[in-house]
């Protein structure tokens, strides 16, 4: 599966599928699809994969190294030596001025 098969079944749509964040509808469809291609199967499969893996390494304590203290202590001063955020008006009410 090179970018596209040829009913217009990419890998982008398959991601989508795999985060869940496609319409029942679609979702439906390239299941279906996924159950019949073998290609499209194991794509599928492969980002399934990918997601459980780095879900798993965020779950980890020992998956990355400890922060050192001086570098937080870096930027706990230097959040609290910033200025607050400025509100900005939302771009509805900006054209009033």
């Amino acid at each position: 599966m090179h970018g596209e098969a040829d009913d217009g079944v990419t890998v982008d749509q398959l991601a989508d599928l795999s985060a869940g964040l496609l319409d029942d509808s679609t979702a439906a469809r390239l299941r279906r699809r996924a159950r019949t291609d073998p290609e499209v199967g194991t794509v599928l499969a492969g980002l399934d994969r990918v997601r459980r893996e780095v879900a798993a390494l965020g779950e980890d304590p020992t998956s990355a190294a400890e922060v050192p203290d001086h570098v937080t202590s870096a930027i706990v001063e230097a959040l609290r030596a910033a200025p607050p955020p400025r509100r900005r008006r939302p771009p509805w009410r900006r054209a009033g001025r």
